[in-house]
């Protein structure tokens, strides 16, 4: 099957984020979504289509800055990415204009292999891996489908979770003050969590940590105070790797079969 391509949208104020979006079709209708692992259950704007949906539930949820927010649950029909067709999902419906989400409810099904350098993502990508990599990654997923990775640095390791979404890198405010030496602040920058929220944030330029058995380089991220999140979580977290980090490698993923690798 040919790769699914992406869109990079780069964030106008800061060159270094950007948000990965992929085109899909629910229902015939075309829909431009963002790639979220960090969000556990799709989720779709109101419009003609899923306004006329019946709602089956609610959902809750938290964020970075500490905003709630409770929305409906409806059910699509014939949801449709490259080659992965879903005849129905229950998502997630926005009334306010939030960014429209492909989660781990879609993206948890099966192996993938994301290239965000060449703009491709491979999904049900083929059981053999490219020579000379071995799947030797056991994924550690929470139980609403998040992506745990072990990050490190000499004498230090961190949990981060793995969020496509999430258009910078995060680095929890508790974390960065226990270990100074590995982050130098550069400034500072407007954030918006996945409420919609915003709030102004320290800038750091964060040492390269290995991750993977890879070694990347340093490169930018923002502290944020992640204690109320991490209340609600099995696994807390002192990272969010987002698109500054993840665009440094290319990531394959057998959510099925719990295994993964870097593959460049």
């Amino acid at each position: 099957m040919p790769p699914v391509p992406l869109t990079i949208e780069p964030d106008l104020d800061d060159p270094d984020a950007a948000r990965v979006m992929v085109d899909a079709t629910i229902a015939g209708r075309p829909y431009h979504l963002l790639l979220d692992t960090g969000a556990a259950r799709s989720q779709l704007n109101a419009d003609d289509y899923t306004s006329a949906l019946p709602v089956v539930g609610q959902a809750g949820s938290s964020a970075a800055f500490g905003g709630a927010a409770t929305v409906p649950i409806v059910t699509i029909t014939e949801l449709v990415i490259g080659p992965l067709r879903l005849a129905s999902l229950d998502v997630r419906r926005s009334d306010r204009p939030l960014p429209q989400l492909l989660g781990m409810d879609v993206l948890g099904r099966c192996r993938w292999h994301l290239q965000l350098p060449a703009g491709f993502l491979d999904l049900d990508a083929p059981a053999d891996v490219p020579a000379g990599v071995r799947m030797d990654n056991e994924l550690t997923l929470g139980p609403r489908g998040h992506v745990y990775l072990e990050v490190s640095w000499p004498g230090v390791t961190a949990r981060a979770c793995w969020d496509t979404g999430a258009g910078a890198t995060v680095v929890d405010r508790a974390f960065w003050l226990a270990h100074p030496e590995l982050f130098e602040q550069i400034g500072a920058t407007a954030g918006t969590d996945a409420n919609g929220d915003q709030a102004e944030t320290p800038l750091l330029l964060m040492n390269g940590p290995v991750i993977g058995q890879h070694q990347f380089t340093g490169h930018k991220a923002v502290a944020v105070d992640l204690a109320q999140v991490n209340s609600t979580l099995e696994y807390p977290m002192d990272l969010i790797l987002g698109y500054p980090t993840i665009r440094l490698a290319n990531w394959l993923f057998d959510f099925p079969a719990h295994r993964w690798t870097i593959t460049s």
